[in-house]
Parts: structure tokens; sequence; C-alpha cells
């Protein structure tokens, strides 16, 4: 039987970003890795001095590779508490996998270092190197790369054109804000700001216990959405000259029902003596909103008005909601992990332009997909429409 051909990204991942994904995902289709295993180290030993916590290096890298089938993330590094060297941690995985083949993913400046890693024979023999270019195209006849191979080293080369990426110049645009969409994932960034890490501009007050608790109460993949959603509301929300902060927390908070079972959230919904029709308690899509704001309140300790009812109404709307609660409404079905749907990129592109006819249009596409799947609508729905195609024929006349 085959061995199991495992590809090993590690590093420090502070922060991790696009870049690394993109040479993941290289090395599985161009050296056929079964897998990918992403290693954030724990305690280098090169200390940064801009070096986040290693929890936090931990839990960007596992939001990062949430939505990638054949990746995954370990803590072998980090539950060690002195120094580690990349010796020990493949002695340690080759003890753990057994039936596997090694390949330790690395950049072109890290190759020219190999030989004064702590002892690089022991890591010669136990894996293979994958090795992506930063500077130059091909250093495969390099007299110091042949001078490895001498020594058992084993290298493999990606296609990947060389790209010099900083994450010190990364760090320095999350402190200044201007931080670019093509360097960090949805999540990552969220997560970033969440935690008010690297100097951010803080959003939660109690960041550690708060994300926790949504953390424990969210599955992998709720979580990842709700990250993607704040992401998509704060952006909005700077589109359209809103407050960022409170778009971000109504945004990041607008799940957190989601995984409470129906009996559980008809019971908060009783005891909290929400006003709902028998439609909206009979159903976790409609009920987990009024239930979320109760949540958010009681549990996160969120007292804005404003908020609670951006969260209570995020999956529906009603009639007179303003442009924040539209924000939330919107961030909520075209975030970036969002499932395709006919209309999602149109409503993408009118969400940057004017969100009444967003908002608009997402409820003729939700009416239309709630008939399909013979799915409870909100009694609301029609009303909220009519009202919204009100608004944008006033809206249309008062600009002519």
């Amino acid at each position: 039987m085959a061995k199991c051909r495992i590809g090993i990204m590690g590093g420090s991942f502070n922060p991790i970003h696009r870049r690394h994904l993109q040479i993941a995902a290289c090395a599985l289709d161009e050296v056929q890795l079964d897998r990918i295993l992403f290693i954030p180290n724990g305690n280098p030993p090169h200390k940064n001095s801009e070096l986040a916590d290693p929890l936090h290096r931990y839990e960007m890298t596992r939001l990062a590779v949430m939505p990638y089938d054949k990746f995954s993330v370990s803590d072998i590094e980090q539950v060690n508490n002195g120094i580690m060297y990349t010796a020990d941690t493949l002695k340690k995985l080759h003890g753990r996998y057994k039936d596997a083949e090694f390949f330790f993913i690395i950049g072109e400046d890290s190759l020219f270092e190999l030989e004064h890693w702590m002892r690089p024979l022991e890591v010669f023999a136990l894996c293979s190197f994958v090795v992506c270019m930063r500077y130059h195209h091909d250093i495969s006849d390099h007299p110091y790369v042949k001078g490895l191979q001498s020594k058992g080293a084993v290298f493999h080369y990606l296609s990947l054109d060389p790209l010099d990426i900083s994450t010190s110049a990364i760090r320095r645009q999350i402190k200044d804000g201007t931080i670019s969409d093509a360097l960090l994932t949805p999540e990552v960034c969220e997560y970033i700001r969440v935690m008010h890490l690297y100097c951010c501009t803080e959003i939660l007050p109690n960041a550690d216990h708060d994300y926790g608790m949504l953390k424990e109460s969210l599955s992998d993949s709720r979580l990842l959405h709700s990250l993607a959603v704040a992401y998509t509301a704060h952006r909005l929300a700077l589109i359209h000259h809103l407050d960022v902060e409170t778009c971000e927390m109504a945004a990041l908070l607008h799940d957190c029902a989601k995984c409470i079972p129906l009996k559980e959230q008809q019971m908060i919904a009783r005891e909290a003596k929400l006003k709902l029709s028998a439609t909206e308690l009979r159903s976790v899509g409609l009920l987990h909103g009024p239930v979320g704001a109760v949540i958010a309140q009681t549990k996160y300790g969120i007292d804005d008005p404003v908020i609670l009812i951006a969260i209570a109404t995020h999956t529906t709307g009603y009639v007179g909601m303003t442009a924040l609660d539209m924000v939330i409404f919107l961030a909520d079905k075209i975030e970036p992990y969002r499932k395709p749907f006919p209309a999602l990129e149109s409503i993408r592109s009118l969400a940057r332009q004017d969100l009444y006819k967003a908002t608009y249009s997402t409820i003729q596409s939700s009416i239309q997909y709630v008939t399909n799947a013979s799915q409870p609508l909100h009694p609301a729905t029609h009303d909220i429409l009519q009202w919204l195609k009100e608004q944008i024929n006033e809206r249309g006349d008062s600009q002519t």
C-alpha cells in the first residue's frame, strides 16, 4: 500500500496570508500530496518582537484553512513548552503518522538556510523539501543546492512565479488600516480586528471572552460565516458612511443563536416574551434572529438597541429598516463564502451602490428560493417588499 503523502507548511503565520494558501494548494497539486498540515510554531528559536501570541496565530491558521477539504492545522509545536526544532517536529510526526511520507514546504530564502538548521542531516532523512521561489525562477543547478543534495536532501520545485511578500509589511498595513483584500482572507482579517492584533482598532471590549463564547456556541462553518459577514459589513459600512464598529458588532453576533436547538430557542423566546407569529416560532431560520438579539443582550452584554434590532431582523428585514439594518441583512446574504445563487453577483454589485435596491433584489430572490424549497415565508415579507419599492421610487424621484 502506498504511503500517505503529507505536505507540511510550518512557520510563524504572523499572520497567515493568501500566498501561504496558494503555495499549499500548488504543492498539493504538483507534488501529488494527499493533504497539507499547517503547523504554526509556538516558541521559535529566533523570536520576533512583533510575534502574536501562539494561540492567536493558531486560531488564525485554523480559520484560514477551514474552506479547504485537504488542509488542516496542528498544534504539535505549540503544546511543547520549550523550543522545538524541525527535526523534533518531524520525529513526532513520524511517530503519529506511521505510514506517511513527509514533504516540508519552504520558501527560497529558507532553502539557503537549511545548512544552519539544527541537525540538518536528520531533517534530510525525515522529509523531502518542496520549494517555492521567492526571487529566482530556477536554482536547481545552484552549487549550494547541489551540496545539500549530496548530503541527502531531496527537492521538488513549484511552478508558481516568484513573489516576495513581507509579513512585516502586512502588519504595518494592518496598523495603518490600509490592508489589501488581496493579502488576507476575510476570516483572518476579521479575527485580527476582533482580537485587536497588531495595533488595529478595537471593536470588542471583552474580545477573548466574547470570541471564545461565540466559537464554543457555533459550528466551525457557522463561525467562518459569522466572521465573513462581519468582514462584509465592515466594507459596506465604509462605502455607505455608517458607523463601522456598530455594523461590525451586529454582524459578528448576528448568528449567535443559530446553532441552538429549536426547542431551546422556543423556550428562550417564551421567557423573553417575544411577540412572534406561529410561523416564526416553528422555524429555526426565522426564529434565530429574534432569539439571537436576546442572547446578544443577556450573554454578550449588548445594550445598544440599534445592534439588537439589526440582529433580530437580519433574516427577514422589516418595514422601516435603517441603512445599518440593510447592511447586516445584505452582508449575511453576500459574504464571500456564501453558496452561489442566481442573483448573487448582481446583488453584491448593487450593495456597493444602493442598499435599498440590493435589499429589494435580495428579498425577491429569497421569496423565489423559499417558495421552491417549500419553506415558511415570513408573514410580513410582501409588506417589506412593497415598502422597499416605494422607498426606491421616492428616492429616485428626489434625485431627478
